[in-house]
């Protein structure tokens, strides 16, 4: 009797063991499942994959509906229904991405056809631009002309630049976490888009433009500080897109020299706002017959223009008055008061492009010339200086009249 119920006692045991191994089971295969679908839902590439997904979700609920009481235990503080929501509302996020890329692929469609417009247009332009811009001392009219082109051109680089930026704008959404991450799949599908949007060409195309801007026209300070605000906004922008693109094209030796490429670019672009703001001070001094040597920083150009005084200095006396006297009016009082100290000083100071040193230096050989070209200051301590002596010796004179006739008086 006692053998019969330990035998009894003994199976009842490796029963509850099969069941509880069995629960187990279940429970592990359930969460297996469930992140595998987890992992689904954040790896689709399609929308068609993500609606896969949803006939997958079904069938799991599915199949495993009749352990739901288990399951309700085992999944704490979750439990079975709660589980199903969550991957519901994984889905609509994700498919709302899609969503939000599709519609975005509909508007680079748009944005590429109109930037494409504008490549034409401003290549007139900048055509246009270069043409008049060896005309441009001629007459009135040709500047008034050139002038209004280059308004138009500007405008119009600006206009692309920002449909660019929308363009860049849309890869963020996938770049946005760690590129070093992502699957090769992820990877090519990026290279894909990036391909379809001919991201890389309209980048550089961009900044090529940009570049030629600077190179064919002469600009002032109010429009070289836009184009450095212009420069920057764009460099900010492909910080964010540029890097990334360089970890999803790695192996691909083609596309990493265009993006070296493109650095190099807003690199030129970056040394062209400041040669452009030196070759418009020269222009400037050219267009009043003041030819002076090319200079490209702050030390060329204070050793050019204090040189170009000495040489005037130095010469003086052996040309006539009257030239020496123009040619330093119109350098002085046309070009130096009048445009660059009053226009370029404060961008060239505030830009570090020029020292404070460096202007007191030119200024003061300003002041040297003007000593020799109209000494007027000497000339009035030479005539102070004669008229008190003449005023001590009539002084003198006078006392000594008047010193004579009190002795005569006296006697």
């Amino acid at each position: 009797m006692k053998s019969k119920f330990l035998i009894t006692f003994i199976l009842l045991i490796f029963i509850a063991n099969l069941q509880s191994q069995s629960d187990y089971e279940i429970v592990q295969s359930f969460k297996v499942r469930y992140q595998q679908l987890e992992q689904q839902i954040k790896n689709a590439v399609t929308l068609d994959e993500l609606n896969a997904v949803t006939g997958e979700i079904e069938r799991l609920k599915n199949e495993f509906s009749t352990y739901r009481e288990l399951l309700d235990r085992s999944l704490y503080p979750d439990n079975f229904e709660k589980s199903f929501d969550k991957l519901g509302n994984s889905l609509i996020i994700r498919k709302a991405d899609f969503t939000q890329i599709d519609v975005l692929q509909t508007e680079v469609i748009t944005l590429r056809s109109e930037v494409d417009e504008l490549n034409k247009k401003n290549a007139e332009l900048l055509n246009q631009i270069q043409l008049l811009e060896v005309q441009r001392k001629k007459d009135a009219e040709t500047i008034a002309q050139l002038e209004k082109l280059v308004s138009e051109l500007r405008a119009s680089l600006k206009k692309r630049d920002e449909l660019v930026y929308a363009i860049i704008d849309s890869l963020a959404p996938k770049l946005s976490g760690d590129v070093s991450a992502l699957t090769q799949k992820e990877k090519e599908q990026i290279v894909a888009e990036t391909e379809k949007k001919n991201v890389l060409y309209i980048v550089k195309k961009s900044l090529r433009d940009n570049n030629r801007f600077l190179e064919v026209t002469t600009l002032k300070p109010s429009d070289l500080e836009e184009v450095k605000q212009q420069q920057s906004n764009f460099v900010s922008l492909w910080q964010k897109v540029g890097p990334k693109l360089v970890d999803v094209y790695t192996g691909r030796k083609d596309k990493s020299q265009e993006l070296k490429d493109i650095d190099a670019l807003f690199t030129s672009w970056k040394t062209g706002i400041q040669r452009e703001a030196w070759e418009s001070i020269r222009e400037d001094f050219a267009l009043n017959n003041i030819n002076l040597q090319s200079f490209y920083n702050g030390n060329e150009f204070t050793e050019i223009v204090t040189a170009f005084i000495n040489d005037e200095i130095k010469s003086y006396g052996l040309k006539s008055k009257e030239e020496s006297q123009k040619i330093y009016s119109i350098f002085v009082d046309s070009v130096w008061y009048k445009t660059i100290a009053n226009e370029w000083m404060p961008y060239l100071l505030d830009n570090n492009m020029l020292t404070t040193q460096q202007k007191e230096m030119i200024e003061k050989k300003i002041s040297e010339w003007k000593e020799v070209i109209s000494p007027k200051d000497l000339t009035l301590i030479y005539v102070g200086v004669g008229v008190l002596i003449v005023f001590i010796a009539a002084f003198f004179l006078l006392r000594k009249k008047n010193g004579t006739k009190s002795v005569q008086s006296t006697n």
